[in-house]
């Protein structure tokens, strides 16, 4: 019988050897892309699980403000349950966290876009506004064309020729502002700037909204008077939650606090329409956010959501007694 050389028998044992460790680093390579493929697989799930959550999140907003309609006649005041900013649900491996936010209690940036006196009170309110945070109201001009159709140019305004001559050119909107991060476009228009305003400013899709005098902070209610400080303002506040807000417009005007101003009643009000829902949702490890606008009708209740951002982060509030607790905010 004929064997073979030693040399052809070594050239043997390491080709098999070579064999091996190639179908092991195969098997390895196939393991693990299986395993990422897996992973990857797993992600998508619960990332979309979450978003069902989120969505989930905004129709139980939609029976929360249900329930506040039914429950509550003529008015809307943050010691409802709605205001809650700690709306927090738990579901099987994950749970929801609400914001419910009156955008009536906000100075809506659409209303510069009215006419006739309606744009009067909008332009006083807005130049309270801005003298209260110390902002130029050349702004107010800007806003005003960014918004309406034609290339007049207000006195301290811009329009089309004025964005087009910039070094990345672009034009006015031309119609209502859809949400408020539109004002990033305004010309010259600073982030710090834009970051004053952001909290007291809505933009809904109408000219002729009043304002939430229950829902509104000292700032924006000291906005309805140029005689209005921002201390008196924050009375106001006070009184009003120990009232559990006010009834109505009337009993608001009659505060003694107001005394002497000659506050007009138009433009303000204590029911609203329009609330901003934020959801963060979680299910396992995965998170999904949501803001939606959603239109509440003062007839029947009914609810329709009329807008969705999912690219918007949420912070959930907890007790301010907590030092480790977080605000809310927008990220």
């Amino acid at each position: 019988m004929n064997r073979l050389p030693g040399v052809q028998r070594g050239v043997a044992l390491i080709t098999i050897l070579l064999v091996v460790v190639i179908a092991t680093v195969l098997a390895v390579a196939m393991v693990r892309d299986q395993n990422m493929t897996i992973q990857r697989t797993r992600n998508f799930f619960n990332l979309n699980q979450a978003k069902q959550y989120a969505l989930g999140g905004e129709e139980l907003s939609r029976q929360i403000l249900w329930e506040d309609f039914e429950k509550t006649e003529g008015g809307d005041y943050l010691q409802e349950d709605w205001a809650n900013p700690n709306l927090h649900f738990e579901f099987e491996e994950g749970e929801v966290q609400i914001q419910i936010e009156d955008l009536q209690g906000r100075l809506n940036v659409n209303s510069l876009g009215g006419q006739g006196a309606e744009h009067q009170l909008a332009r006083a309110r807005f130049a309270n506004l801005f003298a209260g945070l110390g902002v130029d109201p050349a702004y107010i001009d800007r806003i005003a064309d960014w918004i309406d159709e034609d290339a007049n140019v207000r006195q301290f305004g811009a329009e089309d020729f004025d964005y087009l001559a910039l070094e990345l050119p672009y034009r006015t909107s031309g119609q209502m502002i859809a949400d408020p991060s539109e004002l990033r476009l305004l010309l010259d228009l600073e982030q710090e700037v834009y970051e004053q305003l952001l909290p007291s400013l809505a933009a809904l899709p109408s000219t002729s909204l009043p304002l939430n005098i229950n829902t509104a902070s000292a700032l924006v209610l000291q906005s309805i008077s140029a005689g209005l400080g921002v201390e008196t303002a924050e009375l106001l506040v006070a009184q009003r939650e120990e009232l559990q807000g006010f009834e109505s417009v009337l009993e608001f005007l009659q505060s003694p606090e107001l005394a002497g101003l000659g506050i007009s009643g138009d433009g303000l009000g204590v029911q609203s329409a329009f609330f901003e829902v934020r959801v963060k949702a979680r299910f396992r490890e995965r998170f999904a956010y949501l803001t939606s606008i959603v239109q509440r009708s003062p007839i029947d209740g009914s609810m329709r959501v009329i807008y969705r951002n999912s690219s918007k982060k949420i912070i959930p509030v907890v007790d301010e007694s907590d030092d480790s607790s977080e605000k809310s905010s927008d990220v």
